[in-house]
């Protein structure tokens, strides 16, 4: 496996520790890191941006194709990598979730992780269940933006359901 895929609710002890869902430890472990790497997301929403090695590499790729003086830059370099920390599990596969991060979601004593493909995300429970039902809202619209890369999955005519 090597995406994240799911959606898996932990509590936060009180020293801020989380359990990783065991199939999220096992793509970043695939990947090289007994870790995750979390950063704030450069969209709106209160949750953690978290990843294994691959996608944290294409984020400095990504940044590299930018001009290294450049303003935004600074600011995309500053959030991605800046604020970025590299969480190594415990023997029990729980990492340490720093303040600023938790502070930032909004998360206390519950979290909930949503597979994302190559990162995932953590967020407080309840913020997720809502923007959970505007993704629903919403999705149907965004239909046309996937395109399978297989013929035998397209659509004949462009019908759908």
């Amino acid at each position: 496996m090597n995406s994240f895929r799911g959606r898996y609710t932990n509590k936060i002890d009180s020293k801020g520790r989380v359990s990783v869902p065991a199939k999220f430890r096992a793509v970043s472990i695939a990947q090289g890191l007994n870790g995750i790497i979390c950063f704030p997301p450069l969209s709106e929403g209160k949750f953690i941006e978290g990843c294994g090695p691959a996608f944290s590499e294409e984020i400095d790729r990504m940044l590299d194709r930018l001009d290294p003086f450049s303003e935004e830059r600074d600011m995309l370099a500053s959030v991605l990598l800046g604020e970025s920390a590299e969480l190594m599990f415990d023997a029990d596969g729980r990492v340490n979730l720093p303040d600023n991060l938790r502070e930032l979601a909004g998360l206390t004593d519950e979290v909930v992780f949503v597979g994302a493909g190559p990162r995932f995300q953590i967020w407080e429970p309840g913020a997720y269940a809502a923007f959970a039902v505007e993704a629903q809202k919403r999705v149907p619209g965004f239909r046309e933006l996937l395109k399978s890369t297989q013929a035998s999955l397209r659509p004949e005519g462009g019908g759908g359901r």
